[in-house]
């Protein structure tokens, strides 16, 4: 409701600037009031911003810890009745060699590159998290230019744009979504990047170009919350 009331007063509070006869209303009180108005209305846009951004970065670590869940507690089908038993080795009969009674040496076990990546995506979104969004870029570049193939690293691109986009650094944001399409087309965050990229350009006074953007993701992605919070975008905008 914040994103739909906030435009529609922006407007109203525009609009009132531009009535006949407030051309003297530079150095009036209401004046003064309009501009304060003007700039609490873009302090509270910029804090929901935030916390969308941190509502989906605990949507996403919920669905990871509902997967993770689901492979501990998967319980592999038993044997078949009926089926046979390995035979049991036979005793030795004689005595083994010295040589046999050696112990095989201890293989070294290497770091998992997989728990690796994870630990790294994860402190990468601790930081987001925790809003220290300079941090949060620099470690999901170094994620992405560490791990370019694994299989977080959509979900790190769309990250790195989103941690952009907090930052209010809008054209760093666009051009990490760009991106995301580019690199990682099949990546189940393109329609949230979408919707990033029609509010990116919504904000920068490019109504077409984010009436645009929002209508494809309406009609590529319609059954996804992004394609509903695009139809809500679109009604501010017209």
């Amino acid at each position: 409701m914040l994103r739909l009331r906030f435009p529609w007063l922006t407007l109203l509070v525009l609009g009132g600037l531009t009535l006949p006869g407030a051309g003297h209303a530079q150095n009036t009180p209401d004046s003064a009031l309009t501009l304060e108005l003007l700039q609490r209305i873009e302090q509270l846009e910029a804090e929901v911003r935030q916390i969308r951004g941190e509502l989906e970065i605990y949507r996403h670590r919920f669905d990871q810890l509902q997967q993770q869940e689901s492979a501990r507690t998967y319980v592999p089908p038993t044997a078949p009745p009926g089926a046979a038993t390995p035979p049991r080795a036979k005793p030795l009969l004689v005595a083994p060699s010295s040589a046999d009674t050696t112990a095989p040496p201890v293989a070294r076990t290497m770091p998992s590159a997989v728990g690796t990546a994870q630990a790294d995506f994860e402190a990468a979104l601790r930081e987001l998290r925790e809003g220290h969004h300079a941090r949060a870029i620099a470690e999901l570049q170094r994620f992405l230019n560490a791990y370019p193939d694994s299989s977080q690293a959509g979900d790190a691109q769309y990250w790195l744009g989103e941690s952009y986009y907090l930052s209010r650094d809008y054209a760093a944001a666009k051009e990490a979504f760009i991106n995301l399409g580019v690199r990682y087309p099949e990546s189940s965050r393109l329609p949230d990047a979408l919707l990033k990229l029609g509010y990116i350009y919504g904000e920068a006074g490019e109504t077409d170009r984010a009436r645009e953007v929002l209508q494809k993701l309406v009609q590529a992605y319609p059954d996804t919350q992004a394609a509903n919070l695009a139809e809500r975008r679109l009604q501010a905008l017209r």
